[in-house]
């Protein structure tokens, strides 16, 4: 038992300290959808892919702005283009001869994106695409949206690089 407390001690104060200096982390970024995209949404993909392809391309693109340097920083992304690797449910019920799995795209994305200040001023805009060259060079996920998730890393690494950058003219007098 006295084993027991001494090793909940030890955890606690090895944890305390990496909690202490950890960075907050940055807001995720805003992720919003030309009218290109939202018309292709309504019309080939299925409104309900919207929510998912938001949250896929939020959460890559976040894991990429970790440890980057981009407290402060606002990400607004604009979604210009995006092309499944696997037929959506959208696709599948317009034409029932498409399979889930055994269908596949050269899929991609096309994003423009504003890094803002505490103020809402724009500090570095960018754009960044990235599509499969052919399906050797494609996403390997059973999921209809595994190669924007391949861009979104892209993109996520394209951000934090400018915001690393953004910090370093932060510091310099």
């Amino acid at each position: 038992m006295n084993g027991l407390r001494w090793t909940a001690a030890l955890a606690a104060l090895l944890i305390l300290p990496a909690t202490a200096v950890t960075e907050t982390p940055a807001a995720p970024p805003a992720v919003l959808l030309s009218p290109a995209v939202q018309t292709a949404l309504e019309t080939t993909y299925g409104r309900p892919e919207q929510a998912v392809l938001e949250q896929t391309i939020r959460d890559r693109v976040g894991a990429a702005l970790k440890g980057a340097g981009c407290d402060g920083i606002a990400i607004e992304i604009t979604v210009l283009d995006v092309r499944p690797t696997h037929p959506t449910d959208g696709q599948i019920a317009a034409n029932p001869a498409l399979d889930r799995l055994r269908t596949r795209f050269a899929g991609g994305a096309a994003f423009a994106a504003r890094l803002l200040d505490a103020a809402g001023r724009e500090l570095k805009s960018l754009r960044y695409d990235w599509y499969a060259s052919d399906l050797h060079h494609g996403s390997r996920a059973a999921e209809p949206w595994g190669d924007v998730r391949l861009a979104s890393e892209g993109l996520g690494s394209q951000l934090a690089r400018e915001c690393h950058a953004q910090a370093s003219r932060a510091k310099s007098p």
